[in-house]
């Protein structure tokens, strides 16, 4: 990851506004997919209804058509560059969803000829601990998914809770602390954290004495996540 304003990426995005703030995330791609790319797209998009509302225009030149009642476009034969694509979507989707005062925000997904399974893809972003979250989370659920996860009710779940957790970040929280606070039954929110610990999003807290025996997460915050693999420019 990095974050800079890469104006020489705005020209591939009208959309983008000049000189602001963006993430590029470098991602590898499945080299032969588990699941088609537009499996995986409806398979999300019934997870994250939002992104039913997406704009997508750059890859109408390429013969892009649009997939699972959304309005974005996948191109024929290029499994690699609409996986990062979608990563694209489902990344400004979660950055939306935990930043309430984000607004309209645009990205760009470049692919490499070499390695070809390789891509940058770029967001606008307003805060890089937010936008890192969004990535990390974006990255779990996308494998989740290509690995034949059920998207519904686990991912959407999983934004319920980081969401939460993310407003209040030095909050210990249990899995029915959790439940009550994201409206969930208590089963559905200990496997969110499952998953959430699983990215190493959040990790669980030792104390000398803990009567409930519930165990404890915290947040960790996202670029302490990413470490050296972000890096500002």
């Amino acid at each position: 990851m990095a974050f800079a304003e890469f104006p020489e990426i705005e020209p591939l995005n009208p959309e983008f506004r000049a000189g602001h703030p963006k993430m590029r995330v470098t991602v590898d791609t499945e080299r032969v997919p588990r699941r088609s790319e537009d499996q995986v797209l409806e398979a999300l998009a019934q997870a994250f209804p939002g992104l039913g509302r997406h704009q997508c225009r750059s890859a109408a030149a390429l013969g892009g058509a649009p997939v699972a009642g959304t309005r974005i476009l996948l191109v024929p034969n290029d499994a690699s560059a609409n996986q990062a694509h979608v990563f694209e979507h489902l990344t400004l989707e979660l950055l939306g969803a935990l930043d309430d005062t984000a607004s309209r925000l645009s990205g760009v997904t470049c692919a490499y000829t070499e390695p070809p399974e390789r891509n940058d893809v770029f967001v606008e972003c307003d805060d890089a601990d937010t936008a890192s979250l969004a990535a990390w989370l974006a990255a779990e659920v996308m494998n989740g998914v290509l690995a034949g996860e059920d998207a519904v009710p686990l991912y959407s779940d999983v934004l319920r809770c980081a969401r939460l957790m993310h407003g209040a970040p030095a909050r210990a929280w249990t899995p029915q602390r959790l439940a009550r606070g994201a409206d969930l039954p208590e089963p559905r929110a200990a496997a969110a954290l499952e998953v959430l610990s699983r990215a190493k999003l959040v990790q669980a807290v030792d104390f000398a004495m803990n009567f409930s025996g519930e165990p404890h997460y915290r947040c960790i915050a996202a670029g302490a996540r990413a470490g050296s693999h972000i890096r500002a420019k």
